[in-house]
């Protein structure tokens, strides 16, 4: 909690304000059900929940006390959730349901500060191509991209691309 009341009061003093916090940090560890220990469980939880339940706490309180700015915008919060938040996956019902939490913890902050002009998203990335994910299993790739109807694994650039329109300021004035 305090390491991230520190980071945005870093944020603050290096540019001013804080206009975006991304709750990105995060943890995988597979597991069956009946194998899993409290101390994985509660590795997982403390991670991907806890870590981005506070860090957004801390950056919506900073946001807050900004105020709107003169177009309305009060800020944007974005969660790192994942397809296992409502797809289930062998061996993953922890990971699965700390994501499905942080879809649901968007939800209800998006109630919460939208008010402030804040908003909320939790972005659900799927199988994608990253260092990780070939060192554990360097056939990745193939084994996923069957599943995928595209056809073909995610790559960085595309969650940094669907990343950057949920924090960008324009999508608010899109008229559809």
């Amino acid at each position: 909690v305090e390491a991230n009341q520190r980071l945005g009061a870093q944020t603050v003093a290096a540019f001013g304000r804080l206009d975006m916090f991304v709750a990105n940090a995060g943890l995988t560890l597979w597991s069956a059900f009946l194998e899993t220990t409290p101390e994985l469980w509660q590795t997982l939880v403390d991670l991907n929940l806890k870590g981005s339940f506070f860090g957004a706490q801390a950056a919506a309180r900073q946001m807050v006390a900004q105020g709107r700015d003169s177009s309305g915008y009060g800020g944007r919060i974005v969660f790192s959730s994942s397809v296992t938040g409502i797809q289930a996956i062998p061996n993953a019902a922890v990971y699965g349901l700390t994501k499905a939490g942080l879809r649901h913890l968007a939800r209800e902050l998006a109630v919460e500060l939208g008010p402030y002009g804040i908003t909320v998203n939790a972005l659900g990335i799927g199988a994608t191509l990253n260092e990780r994910n070939l060192r554990e299993d360097p056939a990745y790739a193939e084994h996923w991209a069957a599943l995928i109807p595209t056809g073909r694994v995610g790559e960085p650039r595309d969650v940094a691309q669907a990343l950057l329109f949920l924090v960008s300021v324009s999508y608010t004035h899109l008229t559809l």
